[in-house]
């Protein structure tokens, strides 16, 4: 088995959905978190000036995020069985990924009215439509009572599990799924596998 190294801030961010993959595939790593204070200093030694980075064997350098996370769904049987099971699974991610920027943007707004504002907007506008899609886009699998593709979990719904960290926000959003039952119920079994259960409840508790 090739030896991982993962490198990103301290944080969820666009580095989680790869340590999700690696504990629901099991696939031990070393997970290389820097802290903001230090990222000045060896941006430049970074192949991009960003992160994440994935280091395979140590030679590789793969970069871009959405690039790493489907390398690592190929790798871990996370992308479906066929080309349409893999386009399906693209689907749910790039709509995912509509409301999820839109949220990190919001986080690190430092206006405080203005944060409330884009927040509210998310809330009211951007997620409805697109969580009304994937209710339906659900329900076309197994009635919903299974995965977004398949008979088992799929980067689509780790994925899910990461957005919507941020987006059932405590104390304002967290009834977000309640209009959409398949959603919520997709939500807390996806959870529930015991191996992303087990890195959720160990995983540092960090701001973002």
């Amino acid at each position: 088995m090739p030896s991982y190294k993962l490198t990103y801030f301290n944080g969820r961010g666009r580095g989680e959905n790869a340590r999700l993959m690696f504990a629901a595939a099991g696939v031990p790593y070393e997970d290389n978190r820097i802290e903001f204070k230090d990222w000045p200093q060896m941006k430049a030694s970074t192949p991009l000036g960003s992160m994440p980075i994935l280091e395979v064997d140590g030679k590789q350098k793969l970069v871009e995020s959405k690039a790493i996370n489907r390398y690592m769904a190929r790798e871990f049987g996370f992308y479906g069985k066929d080309n349409m099971e893999s386009t399906r699974i693209d689907i749910v991610t790039e709509i995912i990924d509509d409301i999820w920027l839109k949220l990190v943007d919001a986080m690190f707004e430092n206006d405080e009215a203005k944060k409330e504002e884009q927040l509210n907007k998310i809330f009211t506008e951007t997620a409805p439509k697109k969580l009304e899609f994937l209710e339906q886009f659900l329900g076309e699998n197994d009635e919903g009572k299974s995965y977004f593709v398949g008979k088992s979990i799929t980067f689509a719904d780790i994925d899910f599990i990461h957005a919507m960290s941020y987006y059932l926000l405590p104390g304002k959003n967290d009834n977000g799924l309640d209009k959409y039952p398949k959603l919520k119920a997709l939500l807390q079994r996806a959870s529930a596998n015991e191996k992303i259960a087990a890195w959720i409840a160990e995983r540092p508790v960090t701001p973002f």
